[in-house]
């Protein structure tokens, strides 16, 4: 199901810290009050374009 609008970043944001859980084709996803996933086995990294043009992860 579509929740929010794809295209309002500040509405995306709020979807996504409410928690959830959304069902996706890996199963459920949800975020707890520190904003942590609940499904142990799913991870989530962040890439970001470097000055060179390549991708590489980002830390935080």
């Amino acid at each position: 199901a579509k929740v929010g609008s794809a295209d309002d970043a500040q509405k995306v944001a709020e979807v996504i810290k409410s928690g959830g859980p959304w069902k996706t084709v890996i199963g459920e996803i949800g975020y707890d009050a520190k904003g942590d996933i609940t499904r142990p086995d799913y991870v989530i990294y962040e890439w970001k374009k470097g000055d060179d043009g390549k991708y590489s992860y980002f830390e935080k």
